[in-house]
């Protein structure tokens, strides 16, 4: 799973990346440094992985992972085409907005305004993709005047129709498509089509009132979160007791890496299923309403092939019973078939052939 970090230049996109991530923003740590722009693995923390481990005792534990990518020079006045063909490889796009008011580094625009900002960064990945959708349709409309195929004028359909949107200043997230439109489409990596999130960077005086600030973005259908980036930046580099002690002076309630987690699964509608195993405890995700089969897949494709069963208890239902010996004398592990849609907190395994 990658997620592409970016925004207007003065947002604080180095800084929220190094809050998120725990790196310095000078770069020390361990990112890979690709250029201009920096990628993170972050660890999702998972207190119901934890408590499978403390249960199972494998010999080892795999949680989710989320790569960070840093593009603070994706966007603005001398935007960097460089990024565009990197970011468009990512599975969702977090708009990093400025929210706080700064004498030493005035906004460029002279004003702070986020909801301004975010509408900008839309309007650039619009004018991406259409760019990408013209040149396309050029190339089509001349292939179709020499020979006339079935899925190319299909294709010439579906992208018009994609122009129609991008010109009158809508993003393609949203659209529905066909089955087979989204696999001709899927090529394009089109940005306006990514799950988007909104990471708001809030001043230290706006902590208290940071939910109002938030209202605009998810009344409009945005996974929204606020991050005093500044001072999590330095919270990121203390041991947990500091990190407690500070929160409680600043008055805030939950660290950026877990907050800027609960939004990118929002934003990709994500739920996350688990398998103990072997000597194995590890999280998965898939998307929400997919299969037991999707989740089998997902482990490998070989339980896919030979998929006879899944075997489920949802967590709670585990942590009451702490063992699944009595979790199955009580009937609460099911039989589940190949349609049964997983669960967020699911425990599964996947009984197969082979």
């Amino acid at each position: 799973m990658q997620v592409s970090l970016l925004g207007l230049p003065g947002a604080g996109v180095k800084t929220t990346f190094s809050a998120i991530t725990g790196l310095s923003i000078l770069g020390e740590g361990r990112a890979q440094s690709c250029g201009t722009h920096r990628i993170s693995v972050l660890k999702v923390p998972d207190s119901r992985l934890e408590f499978l481990t403390t249960v199972f005792q494998p010999a080892r534990t795999v949680p989710t992972a989320i790569q960070i990518i840093e593009l603070p020079g994706l966007f603005g006045e001398n935007p960097d085409g460089r990024f565009l063909a990197r970011c468009r490889e990512t599975d969702a796009l977090a708009f990093v907005l400025r929210s706080f008011e700064s004498s030493a580094f005035p906004h460029r625009r002279g004003s702070v305004d986020s909801a301004r900002d975010l509408q900008s960064l839309e309007e650039e990945v619009i004018l991406a993709d259409l760019e990408i959708v013209e040149t396309r349709l050029v190339k089509l409309e001349t292939a179709l005047q020499k020979r006339k195929d079935p899925d190319e004028e299909n294709e010439r359909q579906v992208l018009t129709r994609c122009r129609e949107r991008l010109e009158s200043g809508r993003p393609l997230r949203g659209m529905k498509f066909t089955t087979w439109e989204e696999r001709r489409l899927r090529g394009f990596g089109f940005l306006s089509r990514k799950p988007a999130l909104v990471l708001l960077n809030i001043g230290e005086e706006q902590i208290e009132y940071q939910q109002s600030l938030l209202e605009p973005f998810l009344e409009n259908g945005y996974s929204a979160r606020a991050i005093c980036s500044d001072i999590e930046s330095e919270l990121a580099q203390l041991s947990h007791s500091d990190q407690l002690e500070w929160m409680k002076e600043f008055g805030i309630k939950e660290l950026a890496t877990p907050v800027a987690v609960q939004a990118i699964f929002q934003a990709l509608d994500l739920v996350t299923f688990y398998t103990c195993r072997g000597n194995e405890c590890r999280a998965w995700t898939i998307y929400r309403g997919q299969t037991a089969i999707d989740a089998a897949a997902r482990v490998h494709t070989d339980l896919a092939t030979g998929f006879i069963r899944a075997e489920v208890i949802g967590f709670e239902d585990f942590q009451v019973f702490g063992e699944l010996k009595s979790a199955r004398a009580a009937g609460k592990l099911r039989l589940e078939g190949r349609e049964y849609s997983v669960r967020d907190g699911d425990l599964i395994e996947i009984r197969h052939s082979g």
